[in-house]
């Protein structure tokens, strides 16, 4: 018995019918992965952002000062400039929307201790201030173990830093007065907190750090990455940034309200 074959018409109908599919499921393929990299990338901004938060919280918390709106601060050690180009130290606590700062004095870790003869009795100074990325990039320069790696596509999201100094030869009084502000600078070092954090410039604005008048703060965070299908926004623009309010507990006399 003769059997029959299929015809050429019937293949390439065939063909065609397996090439649909296939970029069909293709197409499927493709949306799940991106659908998984956005939700992976999204947690991974929001953990990095609530970690932040909670280590500036802490250190709130754990203020015996919080530098009021105004101060004038300048930190002399790397990673502390606002600029590659303009290269200046100086912060103002509440300053323009390009410059977030917040300024804290802790106690020592040991009041039992010197500071003339042991750090762990010396008061110490916090620091937190954002930059661009590619300021760090170029401040930290090549082959630095603390170089970020390049990705240009978000060269303009900011990073968190976290400086901190012994305050050698601080002695407080009892009105909180003389609150250490160096005219020559504070010595110290900068340190990267975290990263794609969202310029406050961008929409929608918002305020990094707030100090009020009781000498809470309030800590807001948006978090910004561009990923190569996506503009990952944590949390979403439509909703307000992530605020976190720590409350000093080791405020010293004289100053608090």
């Amino acid at each position: 018995m003769r059997r029959q074959g299929f015809t050429l018409l019937e293949v390439l109908v065939s063909l065609v019918i397996l090439a649909i599919l296939g970029a069909v499921f293709l197409r499927i393929f493709l949306s799940t992965v991106d659908a998984s990299e956005n939700v992976n990338a999204r947690n991974e901004l929001l953990h990095e952002a609530q970690v932040a938060e909670q280590i500036m919280a802490s250190r709130v918390q754990q203020a015996w000062y919080v530098y009021p709106p105004g101060t004038n601060i300048k930190m002399n050690s790397g990673l502390t400039t606002k600029n590659a180009l303009a290269g200046s130290s100086h912060w103002i606590v509440g300053g323009g929307p390009n410059h977030p700062f917040l300024a804290l004095v802790l106690p020592p870790n040991d009041l039992t201790k010197s500071c003339a003869s042991d750090p762990q009795g010396c008061y110490r100074f916090y620091a937190y201030y954002a930059f661009p990325r590619s300021h760090y990039r170029t401040a930290v320069g090549p082959g630095s173990t603390n170089q970020l790696p390049a990705d240009p596509r978000n060269d303009g999201t900011w990073v968190l830093m976290e400086f901190r100094a012994h305050l050698s030869g601080f002695v407080p009084n009892a009105s909180c007065t003389n609150i250490p502000v160096p005219s020559g600078g504070l010595g110290g070092s900068g340190r990267l907190l975290v990263e794609y954090v969202q310029p406050q410039t961008d929409a929608p604005p918002y305020t990094l750090f707030s100090v009020n008048p009781d000498f809470s703060v309030d800590i807001r965070l948006r978090m910004r990455k561009k990923t190569q299908q996506r503009d990952v926004r944590v949390p979403p623009p439509a909703d307000p940034p992530l605020t976190l309010r720590a409350v000093p507990r080791n405020l010293g006399v004289g100053c608090g309200p």
